[in-house]
């Protein structure tokens, strides 16, 4: 498929997500098998060929015969509900790739998110830090400094100008990533990464992951399977017609009729059996994976509102804080009353702080993301 081009404009996880599921080949796969399980339903009522055969019962004469064989059109009926079932079976596969693609492309517009703020982070610092180091220069030459606080300011700058570079290759290559799931070309500018309005958690429930539902279709499949077994030991038919006497034999006895007769009942138990115990592994499997999902809940609605509690804090005391840290540091050193190595540690303690916001946002953001996930959203 073509690669798209996306513009300048700003670019929604939806719209991402959307892009990713138009192209994606995995999605592509899942729908043929399930156009392919559509085609086996036909498939389920198939008789035999019928045998066409010439003899000469008589020694006299060759007579033309035909023969159709059947089973007993209950097998029919439930060969149909298998064909059905595993096509419901294929369709919930299908849920399965789509929520994962869904949970791939959101974690990968979040990874970028949280590169392209980095990118902004550490210009913001780089023309702080630049600014910093031209002021160190100037007032060592003056006399106002000496050398070791000229060096290491030079010395930081120098090295935060390089993160900064590192930083925007990142947010480059992130972006590039997140074209590649969309099947782009070229890609608009994010959403900035913030604190949005936490989801309502309360009464949430699992029992609409596709995981779930596959397995609960397995199991569905699983009991039609048995039904169809035991109707294996059911009669089976043939009708033909071939005439076995003179060639003046009325029409009436040239026809001819059986019936298979199940008399080796241990074979058709042992299927039943195996059939039965395939059902019951497959409802043990629905259990065993309901219990797991609504585990996955607690822990990932936990790590939601742990996250939450960490960003109001920075919100509402720990970023005020900094951010008066910083004027106030600066204010020192135009006055004179502070050193530029103590400026330069404020001006770090104030970045990792705001560090430690926008991972708490990331760290929130991902817990929600696997909640979307789990609840096959």
């Amino acid at each position: 498929m073509p690669l798209m081009a996306f513009g300048q404009s700003m670019l929604t996880p939806d719209e991402a997500i959307l892009a990713a599921m138009q192209q994606q080949p995995s999605l592509q796969a899942a729908a043929w098998t399930v156009k392919a399980k559509q085609y086996g339903e036909k498939a389920a009522l198939t008789l035999p060929n019928p045998e066409i055969n010439v003899e000469s019962p008589t020694g006299e004469f060759y007579a033309l015969g035909l023969l159709q064989s059947f089973d007993f059109p209950t097998v029919y009926a439930r060969q149909k509900k298998v064909a059905e079932a595993e096509t419901s079976l294929a369709q919930s596969a299908q849920k399965i790739q789509e929520n994962e693609l869904r949970f791939q492309v959101r974690s990968q517009y979040l990874v970028a998110q949280m590169a392209d703020y980095q990118r902004a982070q550490w210009v913001s610092r780089d023309s702080l830090f630049e600014a910093i180091a031209r002021a160190s220069v100037r007032q060592f030459e003056a006399g106002e400094i000496d050398f070791l606080q000229k060096n290491r300011s030079e010395n930081e700058a120098a090295e935060v100008h390089q993160r900064r570079i590192m930083a925007e290759k990142n947010s480059t290559l992130q972006k590039q990533q997140l074209a590649v799931w969309m099947g782009s070309a070229e890609i608009g500018p994010l959403l900035p990464l913030r604190a949005e309005p936490m989801m309502p958690l309360s009464e949430t429930s699992g029992e609409q992951n596709p995981q779930i539902e596959y397995q609960q279709q397995q199991q569905y499949l699983a009991e039609q399977q048995v039904r169809l077994a035991k109707s294996k030991a059911l009669p089976n038919f043939s009708l033909g017609y071939l005439n076995q006497g003179p060639r003046n034999t009325p029409l009436d006895y040239q026809f001819r009729a059986s019936v298979g007769v199940p008399l080796w009942a241990g074979q058709y138990r042992a299927g039943i059996q195996a059939a039965q115990a395939e059902s019951r592994s497959a409802a043990a499997s629905v259990a065993a994976q309901s219990q797991q999902i609504t585990l996955q809940l607690a822990q990932v609605e936990l790590a939601i509102q742990m996250n939450a509690d960490l960003v109001r804090y920075y919100e509402q005391e720990a970023l005020p804080r900094s951010r008066a840290l910083l004027a106030a540091a600066l204010r020192m050193r135009e006055a004179g009353e502070l050193d530029y190595l103590g400026l330069l540690r404020m001006v770090d303690a104030v970045f990792d702080t705001q560090k430690a916001y926008f991972e708490a946002i990331q760290s929130m953001k991902t817990a929600e993301n696997q909640h979307l996930f789990l609840l096959g959203q």
